[in-house]
């Protein structure tokens, strides 16, 4: 797998979706840092091309909770997800490939290079190492964020938008209050316990700081890479765009 195959099965799945103004948001995911920058700092593929690794890998999570495509009506492509081998809800192919390939676009224009200084083990001397470090541009938090610049450029379903906007689940939420509202979401809204749980599933199985855990490397047109092989990728536009064509957000 190379760095281009990536680009081209995430692009592949998005234009996929029939909605007006996604090539627009294809076109803001181009010029962004999305395809360069890492998935985090450094718990989980801290590396060149991490975010949109971690993307492909939580779509892959996903459709694996969901099970199958059905055809209840010709023409559809529903998933259901299932509790007890009973339906709690019918999810749209559509749904599932926007909710996970999108849901961590806050953090374009998130992070920056820096380095610090490192012990080399063998020669015990001290050398300059990069790292990621959060350097946020567009400070409007996480699941909101990913959900406001989404909107300016194609329509959410009621949830899509609140399953990326839960999409931390209760490891972002810190008062009792904000608890009471998210279970009640998740209760309304299936769907946000299943991105929540692809999510983990892909951070905490597939991954590793710097790539791929090596039972998740897939060669059959998944998106698998090596961190080592896109070392010297090019550096995109670090400044993040004015919305001038913005949607209103409701």
């Amino acid at each position: 797998m190379d760095y281009m195959e990536n680009i081209n099965r995430f692009e592949a799945l998005l234009t996929s979706v029939n909605r007006p103004g996604m090539d627009k948001l294809l076109a803001f995911i181009q010029k962004s840092d999305f395809y360069t920058a890492p998935a985090s700092t450094k718990y989980h593929l801290s590396c060149n091309g991490g975010l949109l690794q971690h993307s492909l890998n939580v779509f892959d999570a996903l459709e694996s909770v969901l099970g199958p495509i059905e055809a209840p009506k010709p023409g559809e492509r529903i998933r259901y997800y299932k509790v007890a081998w009973n339906n709690v809800a019918a999810i749209e192919q559509d749904s599932v490939i926007i909710v996970s390939l999108l849901h961590d676009i806050c953090k374009t224009y998130f992070y920056a290079k820096s380095t610090r200084n490192v012990k080399n083990e063998q020669t015990g001397k001290w050398e300059k190492a990069p790292y990621y470090t959060v350097d946020d541009k567009m400070p409007l938090g996480h699941g909101a964020k990913s959900a406001m610049i989404i909107k300016q450029y194609i329509d959410l379903t009621t949830p899509e938008m609140y399953a990326i906007w839960w999409h931390m689940g209760y490891t972002d939420v810190t008062d009792p209050t904000t608890a009471a509202t998210l279970s009640e979401a998740i209760t309304r809204y299936p769907l946000i316990l299943a991105l929540h749980t692809a999510d983990m599933m892909a951070a905490r199985f597939m991954e590793s700081e710097t790539e791929n855990k090596a039972e998740f490397r897939r060669t059959n047109g998944s998106a698998a890479f090596y961190a080592s092989d896109y070392a010297d990728m090019p550096t995109l536009p670090d400044e993040p765009p004015i919305f001038e064509e913005a949607t209103p957000l409701c």
